[in-house]
């Protein structure tokens, strides 16, 4: 990352005012200030390793505070007589600082995001009954609310042209921005915002199947104001943040915006209350998902690896990890109304080989039957056999131990490539499940178009298979024709 020098000044710690020179990269993030202190010896620990708040002021009159500094490297310049200590930051306010400036606390942030227009279904223009383009008035969306803070999401735009020497132009160009909106009830520090926004963004990511960049930061202090005659007005305070992402080109991603879960969906069900009340369940199973679709180079083991990580970490966190429980489950819940002469069948496959702990296989087991409320299709492999099944695949990628195979069957990276979708099925029935989404059929309907069964997929690889030999077949009777 490449930092632009913006200028020497002085900076405040502790009440002691240093020598300082700011290195920026708006665009990407980059934050990085040196410090002198006017000794060519001075104590390694002169400062500390982390700063939590620094305020400072360029040569030209610029003011600015940083949060969270971290030390890059501490240099002796014996020969200009003094030290330099370099820290990167974490974020940096525009214009707010001086040697005044104790902290800075804010009560609102806007959280400007790149590629979720289409997922949110919310523009700042519309079209009238005549096709003439409008400006839209309903762009804001309540997402969450609590006796501590609120979310919404609210959508930003150009103002559309008002006056005719507006349009007499070669080019117009319309934006418009999907933003992200955290006020908080009491005045809190930037990272509790952060620590809203991540779980938001963590969810947005999960319903549109692909990384969502931050573009802009801007807060609101009530300490931070301008007057106007006798009005006071909170002034917006720009932020620059180490996850600003602005250069970097997304990659393709593997499901188009908007086309698993809209942000209505997650509204009607919901689901940001759901999500905020188990968040601390969900986030290591939610980041086991979303680490398959951020990584393009992920092998087909490494990513069936993770979702079966996140399958069996979803049971025992959301089902039971105790197993006189699961035992109970089994049989008030599962095969309460089952009949008679299958249950001691189902208690077998469900039970494995559960006896001090819960297994794996128990674990899969229960998860495919899904309280027989939903069909998961198994391709090939029987039913009953599934969970055997992958169980011993999962322990054969992870030991690579030969003696598994001669145990039983083993799916090859070709067949794990297909039987990912399968798990993955399984994976977001419950994420949806979770989110508050209760209707079995439409959730079912909503993953079928986004996932090829398994069987079907099957099916054309054997028929292709049958072709290409058939074309073999042939060939080979043509070539031994024109021996004879």
């Amino acid at each position: 990352m490449n930092l632009k020098y913006s200028g020497s000044g002085i900076v405040v710690y502790n009440q002691n005012e240093y020598q300082c020179k700011l290195y920026i990269n708006e665009n990407q993030g980059g934050i990085l200030i040196k410090i002198s202190v006017n000794k060519p010896f001075a104590n390694f620990l002169e400062l500390p390793f982390n700063i939590k708040f620094l305020s400072g002021e360029l040569n030209t009159g610029y003011k600015f505070s940083l949060v969270n500094c971290s030390r890059n490297k501490m240099e002796n310049l014996i020969s200009e007589g003094k030290s330099v200590y370099t820290y990167l930051s974490q974020y940096m306010f525009k214009g707010v600082g001086g040697k005044d400036c104790k902290n800075v606390k804010l009560y609102k942030v806007v959280f400007e995001l790149s590629g979720i227009i289409e997922w949110g279904n919310i523009s700042g223009y519309a079209v009238g009954e005549n096709y003439e383009l409008l400006q839209n008035v309903d762009l804001v969306r309540t997402l969450f609310e609590n006796e501590k803070f609120s979310v919404k999401y609210v959508v930003n735009s150009n103002i559309l042209p008002v006056h005719f020497t507006e349009v007499l132009k070669e080019e117009i160009i319309l934006k418009q921005s999907g933003n992200i909106e955290i006020i908080f009830r009491k005045y809190e520090s930037i990272e509790e915002f952060e620590d809203i926004f991540r779980r938001i963004k963590q969810l947005i990511e999960l319903s549109t199947l692909k990384n969502i960049h931050l573009n802009k930061l801007t807060g609101w202090s009530a300490d931070i104001f301008t007057v106007y005659g006798e009005k006071r007005f909170d002034r917006v305070i720009d932020i620059i943040s180490c996850d600003f992402k602005k250069d970097e080109e997304t990659r393709e991603n593997r499901q188009e915006a908007g086309k698993w879960i809209a942000l209505s969906e997650l509204i009607a069900n919901d689901s940001f209350a759901n999500y905020f009340s188990k968040y601390e369940l969900l986030e290591p199973i939610v980041n086991l998902y979303l680490e398959i679709l951020k990584s393009m180079e992920m092998s087909v083991i490494r990513i069936f690896l993770n979702v079966i990580q996140a399958l069996e970490t979803y049971h025992s966190r959301f089902v039971t990890n105790n197993i006189e429980t699961f035992k109970k489950r089994i049989k008030l819940v599962i095969l309460k109304n089952r009949p008679e002469e299958f249950v001691q069948c189902d208690t077998a496959f469900l039970m494995a080989n559960s006896r001090k702990f819960i297994t794996l296989e128990s674990r899969l087991a229960d998860l495919l039957l899904a309280k027989f409320e939903v069909y998961f299709d198994t391709g090939d492999i029987k039913y009953l056999d599934f969970p055997n099944v992958i169980t011993k695949t999962r322990n054969y990628y992870i030991h690579y131990d030969e003696g598994i195979k001669a145990s039983g069957r083993v799916l090859t990276e070709e067949e794990i490539s297909i039987y990912n979708t399968t798990l993955l099925d399984m994976l977001e029935y419950y994420l949806l499940l979770e989110l508050g989404f209760s209707d079995t059929k439409r959730i079912e309907e909503k993953l079928n178009k986004k996932w090829d069964r398994t069987s079907q997929t099957l099916s054309l690889i054997k028929m292709s298979k049958e072709v290409e030999k058939s074309n073999e077949d042939i060939s080979s009777s043509s070539n031994l024709n024109e021996t004879d």
